[in-house]
């Protein structure tokens, strides 16, 4: 009995750490709205919005779910999913875009492979496939902070070790595993089997993990691009919000604030970015001198423009609410064209 109030205590006091941690965002945007911002000049700001580059920015985002489609469709092929067709999967990509409005970053990968499941494909393969999406993204975004932090070093004091340290560890630890992937297939079969209500035991689950780790290059490859393309295009996305209050900061300076970001998403902090990316850019804004009232609003912006350039997900998920799911054909056994 001792054990089991022990155990639930844990977990308890864990539940609270992961609640605490996530209102540091909204904490941190509460402060900036209260300290920082002047509300008569972001009135000004806003009324002189350019709605030419806003709707770019919408855009922009539509491009991010359509590259998130292409990447999935390329998963499914290399994890022996069935194949979907394009609206199937772009359907999901809306849906899943939608999740990330209201869920943790951490947490947000785990709608796809609800949503796979619900439909019929088979647990542990969906797993996988998110499990390689998460890891796509993080390698995107660690790329993308490393180039960030050094771009931005001198308006915040210190990063630049930091991040050469980081980008030092990764490339470290992209050798090490690739020198040790055949143990990788061990370990991501002991992570899958733990996984809840994937616990099953037998060779589906080593099969499944061996396919991850045994990609063919030209795979990893394909879908290293399409990550990389998908956070130039958030970067960008983030420029065409900028010009639209008029900020007239270049180009590589924005891909390196939305860098700076990127890596703040990797910490369990807020949902969406939400708090921690308006300081960040504050930071960065005040550096060049520009606006901290327009950073602000460029923070809340992207929010917004996430949200409804994702909306089309909403339909989805009422659907499956009131419908369901569907039924899909069984997965291929593998794809071999996958495979070295």
């Amino acid at each position: 009995m001792d054990r089991w109030f022990a155990a639930l205590k844990s977990r308890t006091s864990l539940r609270l750490a992961g609640w605490v941690l996530r209102a540091t965002g909204p904490v941190i945007l509460a402060v900036l709205l209260i300290r920082v911002v002047d509300y008569g000049e972001l009135r000004d700001i806003l009324e002189d919005i350019r709605v030419s580059w806003l709707v770019a920015a919408l855009g922009a985002m539509q491009m991010i779910v359509l590259l998130r489609t292409l990447r999935w469709i390329d998963i499914h092929n290399a994890l022996g999913l069935h194949p979907a067709g394009f609206v199937y999967q772009l359907r999901l990509s809306y849906a899943t875009s939608m999740a990330t409005v209201v869920l943790p970053q951490i947490v947000n990968p785990l709608s796809r492979l609800a949503l796979l499941v619900q439909d019929g494909y088979q647990a542990r393969r969906s797993l996988a496939g998110s499990a390689l999406e998460k890891g796509l993204e993080l390698a995107a975004y660690v790329a993308f902070g490393v180039y960030g932090s050094l771009v931005l070093a001198s308006a915040f004091g210190g990063l630049v070790w930091w991040a050469i340290a980081v980008g030092a560890a990764a490339a470290v630890a992209c050798g090490l595993a690739y020198g040790q992937r055949a143990r990788l297939a061990g370990l991501a079969a002991a992570v899958i089997e733990r996984m809840p209500g994937l616990g099953e035991t037998g060779q589906g689950r080593e099969e499944v993990a061996h396919e991850l780790v045994a990609l063919n290059r030209r795979v990893w490859a394909r879908l290293g691009v399409w990550s990389l393309s998908i956070a130039l295009t958030q970067a960008t996305m983030l420029f065409f919000l900028t010009r639209s209050l008029g900020i007239d900061l270049s180009y590589p300076y924005i891909v390196a604030v939305w860098g700076v970001i990127a890596f703040s998403l990797l910490l369990p902090l807020t949902v969406n970015g939400l708090g921690t990316r308006e300081a960040i850019l504050v930071a960065a804004f005040s550096a060049a001198d520009r606006s901290t009232d327009a950073a602000v609003a460029i923070g809340l912006l992207t929010l917004a423009v996430v949200a409804i350039g994702s909306s089309p997900g909403i339909i989805e998920w009422l659907r499956r609410f009131l419908v369901g799911g569907e039924a899909r054909q069984p997965d291929i056994a593998s794809g071999e064209q996958s495979h070295d």
